[in-house]
């Protein structure tokens, strides 16, 4: 099935085994959500760590997008970023944040 409207996934950046050896890579996975545009992810950025690292966003979108993170992101009026379709982009969050996103 083809992807529809915008997807992210919150995890970790590196390896959990390595950390002193690691690349900014997608590792441990906390949680992943497909929120409709305008809507505000239900799920938080969780807390740093020392062995996991910090958390991270990787977002997908079917169509370009306007992205913000934050405790309460707004998409449409507040400080939000471009996201162009097809590309993962992967950006740090911290611990609480949240994820919204609107068509561009």
């Amino acid at each position: 099935m083809a992807l529809t409207g915008l997807h992210v996934v919150c995890g970790y950046a590196g390896s959990q085994s390595q950390r002193w050896a690691s690349q900014a890579l997608l590792g441990k996975i906390a949680w992943s959500e497909a929120p409709a545009t305008g809507v505000t992810s239900t799920n938080v950025a969780p807390a740093s760590s020392d062995v996991a690292g910090d958390p991270i966003f990787r977002i997908n979108a079917a169509a370009d997008s306007w992205v913000s993170i934050g405790k309460t992101p707004d998409a449409t009026n507040g400080k939000r970023f471009f996201v162009r379709s097809g590309a993962d982009y992967d950006v740090y969050g911290e611990p609480g944040d949240k994820f919204q996103w609107i068509a561009a």
